[in-house]
């Protein structure tokens, strides 16, 4: 019988709580012998019970049973970053009840170191041991391939413009005038006498006359005397002989 079907014989052999999805992590992670991390919850008091709560980062878990209360419990390796009450110096290995662990995590690292004071076979802390890590075969290391990513170029939409909603109205032509139809005459029974156009009578308008301003009259010329004459007359007489003794 090779140690597949050992194995298999084991697995139908522990008791269904082992199969649960809660459980079944922890079972693979112990057989395989790979750390796991998680959330840890306990009372405040009694001082001698008490549990710090925080976080148990990969733990390296060896054993799977049931404790002397009937508690489901795990015991492993821990150090630091995880957080502990007691502390470290006085030792790495705790015990923990399982269903005070939130948010178990199975990491892909795997321990192959047999810490101090470990002993193979069944936990002494346990009335009943369910698992246990298996030495002598070599867990396969699964290799954590990084996603290609592929260089998408960026594809560029061309937007089209909306179409304007207002419609353009083309112009009409403009209708050139056309020549009016000619009227018929009306027959002559029909024909009206044409209505005469009585002008209206302007009566002319009569622009006033300028009022006559009163003209100066003519200087009256004084009669002439025959005296003054005969006077003048011998002035110049007298006036022509002075000047011909000169």
């Amino acid at each position: 019988m090779n140690l597949n079907n050992i194995i298999l014989d084991i697995l139908t052999e522990q008791p269904a709580i082992l199969r649960t999805t809660a459980t079944k992590p922890i079972v693979d992670a112990i057989k395989n012998r790979r750390k796991i991390t998680f959330d840890y919850y306990g009372p405040r008091k009694p001082k001698k019970d008490s549990v710090r709560p925080g976080k148990r980062i990969k733990v390296e878990p060896v054993a799977l049973g049931l404790s002397k209360k009937g508690n489901l419990i795990i015991r492993a390796w821990v150090q630091p970053p995880s957080v502990s009450k007691k502390g470290f110096e006085k030792g790495n290995w705790r015990t923990f009840i399982l269903s005070r662990a939130r948010n178990v995590e199975v990491t892909d690292e795997i321990f192959n170191q047999k810490r101090p004071g470990y002993k193979e076979g069944d936990d002494k802390s346990m009335t009943t041991t369910y698992v246990t890590p298996d030495w002598a075969s070599t867990p396969k290391i699964k290799k954590v391939t990084k996603p290609t990513v592929k260089q998408v170029e960026p594809t560029v939409k061309q937007v089209k413009k909306p179409e304007s909603t207002v419609k353009q109205v083309e112009p009409k032509p403009e209708e050139l005038p056309q020549p009016k139809p000619k009227e018929k005459p009306e027959p002559p029974d029909t024909q009206k006498e044409p209505t005469p156009q009585v002008t209206p009578q302007v009566t002319p308008q009569v622009e006033p006359k300028p009022e006559e301003l009163p003209q100066p009259k003519p200087d009256e010329k004084p009669e002439e005397n025959p005296e003054d004459d005969d006077k003048n007359l011998q002035e110049s007489i007298k006036k022509i002989k002075s000047l011909m003794y000169y």
